[in-house]
């Protein structure tokens, strides 16, 4: 004969069912991109943005007028940081040129929106101050360029915003009197060093809370050329500023 179960025994066999549907639920919700009681959805761009920001711990920079920066230089505002170096051929002055056309778009229709742009050398052997300065200014009188002052700076900087570089030196032993192999390496003479410079391409976007919040991609053609359209970031900008706002009132 089956022995009948009490009410409490009942619930005791049914409690590990409703702990695991209280944790799907949980999980759920952490890795969904809409917040039910909110409506707050992470916007679509070309890119990422982030569902929690990432905090920026090691900033330990100089900008091209010798001026430290430290975490601190980032909290208030919106930051765009581009990388690359002075010597790159193609895509780093493009997408310095494409926030130019971003920058004239946000002062014509945002003008109280606090958005500064920078340019982070991942060559800073090279790409000293004096240069930084020539460089960043043939852009833009606004825009401000950094590097770091030493690897071990340089290492943790790029590492906590992903940024991958790789540089390799040698000495071109041709007979021509330039070389130049990848898209991102520098043409050389012939008794030169030969410098070679590769880096990813992206646009990382930090909050005014000092936290990366959001990377923008390039759009990549069927020539696989890549590229940044203002109009593209501005309003994707926009979305990610939204977001940001919304999420601030959780």
């Amino acid at each position: 004969m089956i022995k009948k179960l009490s009410s409490w025994q009942q619930a005791l066999a049914i409690l590990p069912i409703l702990v695991i549907v209280a944790s799907t639920i949980y999980f759920y919700r952490l890795t969904t991109n809409t917040y039910a009681h909110t409506g707050v959805e992470l916007p679509k761009i070309q890119g990422v943005v982030l569902k929690t920001a990432q905090q920026l711990t090691e900033v330990q920079l100089t900008n091209h007028q010798g001026q430290a920066v430290n975490r601190d230089y980032f909290l208030g505002g919106w930051h765009f940081i581009t990388y690359g170096y002075t010597h790159c051929p193609d895509i780093c002055p493009t997408t310095l040129f494409t926030l130019t056309q971003l920058d004239d778009l946000l002062s014509a229709s945002h003008k109280s929106l606090d958005t500064q742009f920078i340019f982070y050398t991942v060559d800073p052997d090279r790409d000293t101050q004096q240069i930084l300065t020539q460089y960043i200014h043939y852009f833009s009188e606004k825009f401000v360029a950094m590097r770091a002052n030493s690897l071990a700076n340089a290492e943790n900087f790029q590492q906590s915003l992903g940024i991958k570089v790789e540089i390799t030196g040698g000495y071109e032993n041709s007979d021509d009197k330039q070389a130049m192999e990848g898209e991102d390496t520098v043409l050389v003479e012939k008794s030169e060093q030969l410098h070679q410079v590769n880096h990813g391409t992206a646009l990382l976007l930090i909050n005014p809370d000092a936290e990366l919040q959001a990377v923008f991609l390039p759009k990549i053609t069927e020539l696989g050329i890549k590229s940044f359209t203002s109009n593209v970031l501005y309003h994707d900008y926009l979305k990610v500023i939204k977001y940001y706002q919304q999420r601030r009132l959780l």
